[in-house]
Formats: structure tokens, C-alpha cells, sequence
């Protein structure tokens, strides 16, 4: 089949949907499919993927404590959109956050076909979850042939007012890929006690509690490095919070490359996942397992459809600092860190690209 896989966010940086879709179009090709991914015009020289067309403009606003990306196809553009779509003939369209302004509207208005879209977002505050979401969604339902979420905790926010099936396919992570840029062992020498953090730096990420547990620690346990990466609004208050405390052994990173996160994360001993809210499923933590860095941080409802038993030890309740800190302080002896780095590398293999896009394939066989 011929199935276009539309992408609403900046395609040249990094993120969960991006990479997401970048998968499942690896994924879908080696199953039989012909694949095309349908982006913004925006820094697509950047963009090392061959397969992706970019149509539209882009601008981001802020929402809720985060950053959206508008975007869409004018003028000319919107004439080639049109045209692409219309050559093309696809088989399927795959959605992904499809609600997200206003080229996948547009992508959706021009096309004929079967549509299919996948829901990854999970709302920034009540009443967007309680109303606008499942309202929206209840909108949105009638215009497509089948619907997936991420998980049983973001499906919530969108069958409120609406009897549709939901397909629950979990994101998937590329087992073969981290193989294949991951280092086969830490190049670390020290004896420092290493703590890595990665996202946005805005509140919900909660990068300032992930500053502010260290903070409490290095009195303890001196020989303890912070590292940081990712760029955002809240560098600034990151950085003021560095100079007021006179912190030292924390690293701002800004962004890094998909080679460079997995190596920080391989040669750290524990990575922090402080999100407070607003996370559908908990794509960082099948990264940190798949490499085998056990994981401290908060248990909010996306983190949850990850979370074994096994490693509740390590997550405190959303906010809560103190436990939070505990619970990094529990990770530092090195045999509960060994026991979950191998219950990690075990359980990550369920979500391996291999099996997920067999259960998306399903979906386009309905």
C-alpha cells in the first residue's frame, strides 16, 4: 500500500512524535508499504530523511506552560499540497496529533482515501482535558476511518463524548537503531555519581526540580554531576538558579544528537524523568531501559503505562520533591541500579518497532 504519514511539528527537531513517525515509516517499508511523510516547511534543509515532503509555514506559540507549532500551506503551497495528494493516490493517511493547526486539516480536506490518526497528546490542565479535548476529538472522529492512542491514560481525554473504537497501540522504540549508534560501553573513567536529564526546559518538564534534588544531594554525596540537556524558555531561570547557589558540576548541554543522547545516557548512572503533567506515554524511559540506566523520577499518568513494579521504587507523586529525592537516593547503591538496568533491557523488547508496526499494520487491514 501507499500510505502518507502526516507530521505537524517541525521535522528537524528533535521529539517523541517525530521520532515516532520516522520509525514507523522504517517499519512500514520493511513490512511491504511505500511510505511518504508529510511535514511543515520548515529548516527542511536540515532534514536528513529522503522520504518527507514539506508543504506550509510554521509558528510557534505558546500554550499551557508549552510550545506549539502552527502551521499552513498558502498560496502557491497550498496549490502544490493539493497537487502532491492528487498524484499520489495513497492508499492511507496516517494522522499524528492531527487536531494540531491547520495542515493536517488542510492534508485531510484535499484527500479521498482511507484516514487513520494517531492521538499522542495528553492536555496541560483540566478543562482542556475535560471538555476541549474530547469535544474536539468527538469533531474530529467523524472524518476518520480508525483511530489509535498511545495509551489506555491519553484515550481517556478523547472518548468522553464519543462511543468510536480506540485502538491502544503503544509508541515503539528501535531496538536495531540504538544497536547501531549507541556506544558498546561507557567511555566514562571518574568516579563521579552521574544524573542526566533531557527536555524542554519548561516547568512542566519539571527541569528546576531536577536542578533543585541535586541541589540537595551534592551536599551528601559530593562527587555527583548533573548533566542537562535540551534548550527551551526556562534556560534562563535554570541558569540563575546555578548562579544563585553557586552550583557546581552542572553541564548545560543544549540540544543533542540522537548518537550523543544515548551515549549520555549509557555512561550516566541514573537518568531523571521529573515531568510533572501533560505526558501521554513515556517515550524517554524506553530510551534510558533500552540502553540500561535505571530511572528516578515523577510517576504522573503517562510515565504510569511504562512503569513496572519493579521500578516504582524509583518514582515519586508528581511535585512531591522530597520523595523524589528519596527515591534518587535509593538508586545509588550500585546493586539495585545493576537490578533494574536488567529488568529494563528485558522489558524494553515488548515495545520494539518490530512488533508495534505489526499492530499498526492491523489497524490499516480493517
Amino acid at each position: 500500500m501507499k500510505i502518507a504519514l502526516v507530521c505537524p511539528y517541525d521535522f528537524s527537531r528533535p521529539g517523541g512524535v517525530k521520532s515516532h513517525i520516522v520509525s514507523l515509516s522504517k517499519h512500514l517499508t520493511m513490512i511491504g508499504h511505500h511510505v511518504k511523510i508529510i511535514a511543515p516547511n520548515i529548516n527542511a534543509n536540515l532534514v536528513d530523511e529522503k522520504n518527507v515532503h514539506f508543504f506550509g509555514r510554521n509558528r510557534s506559540v505558546n500554550v499551557g506552560g508549552t510550545k506549539i507549532d502552527v502551521n499552513v500551506a498558502l498560496g502557491e503551497e497550498k496549490q502544490a499540497l493539493k497537487n502532491f495528494l492528487n498524484g499520489e493516490s495513497f492508499d492511507i493517511i496516517h494522522y499524528h496529533t492531527i487536531w494540531n493547526p491547520f495542515l493536517p486539516f488542510q492534508v485531510l480536506k484535499h484527500s479521498k482515501t482511507k484516514q487513520i490518526a494517531t492521538f499522542h497528546d495528553t492536555p496541560k490542565s483540566r478543562f482542556v482535558g475535560d471538555w476541549i479535548m474530547p469535544t474536539v476529538a468527538k469533531g474530529v472522529f467523524k472524518f476518520l476511518d480508525q483511530i489509535i492512542s498511545v495509551s489506555k491514560s491519553q484515550s481517556q481525554f478523547i472518548s468522553r463524548f464519543s462511543k468510536r473504537k480506540i485502538h491502544i497501540i503503544p509508541n515503539g522504540i528501535d531496538l536495531e537503531e540504538i544497536e547501531k549508534i549507541a556506544p558498546k560501553k561507557s567511555k566514562r573513567s571518574d568516579d563521579y555519581f552521574q544524573m542526566f536529564f533531557m527536555g524542554r526546559l519548561e516547568p512542566r518538564k519539571g527541569v528546576m526540580h531536577a536542578l533543585q534534588a541535586f541541589h540537595q544531594l551534592k551536599e551528601r554525596y559530593p562527587q555527583m554531576r548533573l548533566l542537562i540537556a535540551g534548550d527551551g524558555d526556562g534556560r534562563a531561570e535554570v541558569e540563575q538558579y546555578i548562579k544563585d547557589h553557586s552550583l557546581v558540576d552542572v553541564e548545560l548541554l543544549g540540544f543533542v544528537s540522537e548518537a550523543e543522547k544515548y551515549r549520555l545516557l549509557m555512561e550516566s548512572d541514573i537518568y531523571l524523568a521529573p515531568a510533572l503533567y501533560g505526558e501521554s506515554f513515556g517515550i524517554v524511559l524506553l530510551e534510558s531501559m533500552a540502553v540500561g540506566t535505571p530511572i528516578a523520577g515523577y510517576a504522573n499518568a503517562g510515565y504510569k503505562n511504562v512503569i513496572t513494579p519493579e521500578m516504582a521504587a524509583g518514582f515519586a507523586e508528581p511535585g512531591d520533591l522530597r520523595e523524589f529525592v528519596a527515591c534518587i537516593e535509593n538508586l545509588i547503591p550500585s546493586k539495585k541500579r545493576e537490578m533494574l538496568s536488567k529488568h529494563g533491557l528485558e522489558e524494553v523488547k515488548k515495545y520494539d518497532w518490530t512488533e508495534v508496526s505489526k499492530e499498526v499494520n492491523e489497524v490499516y487491514l480493517k
